[in-house]
C-alpha cells in the first residue's frame, strides 16, 4: 500500500471514531440532562397556606371511583391566587368555608396544591 493511500485510509478512520464518540458525548449530556431534570421535580418544598372556598364541583372524566368518591374544589387563597384540589366527599367540603391546604413547590418551578 502507497504512503498517501496509507494516511488517507487512517484519516478516514480517525473521522469515523471521532464521529462515534461525539454520538456518544451527546447521548450521555441528554441522559444526564434528563435525570437532572426529573431530579428537579422530585424536590419538593411543601408549605401551609389559608384560603376560602369558592366552588365544589363533580370530577370530571378519570376513574368511575374518582367520580364517585372525589369532588374538585376551587379555593381562593389569602394571597389572591387560585387552586384548585381534589379532595374526597366524606370530607364535606362548603363554599364560603375558610380551609387550610398544602402548596407543594417543586424545584422545576411546578407548583401543586393538596388538601390538609
Amino acid at each position: 500500500m502507497r504512503e498517501e493511500v496509507r494516511l488517507k485510509f487512517e484519516r478516514e478512520v480517525r473521522k469515523q471514531w471521532i464521529a462515534r464518540g461525539a454520538y456518544a458525548a451527546a447521548a450521555l449530556v441528554v441522559v444526564a440532562a434528563l435525570a437532572w431534570f426529573t431530579d428537579l421535580d422530585a424536590h419538593v418544598e411543601k408549605r401551609e397556606v389559608a384560603g376560602v372556598v369558592e366552588k365544589v364541583l363533580p370530577i370530571q372524566g378519570g376513574s368511575t371511583q374518582a367520580i364517585q368518591n372525589g369532588l374538585n374544589v376551587d379555593v381562593k387563597l389569602d394571597d389572591g391566587r387560585h387552586a384548585r384540589v381534589l379532595v374526597l366527599k366524606a370530607t364535606h367540603p362548603e363554599v364560603g368555608s375558610h380551609v387550610a391546604i398544602f402548596e407543594h413547590v417543586h424545584w422545576s418551578g411546578r407548583t401543586t396544591f393538596s388538601w390538609k
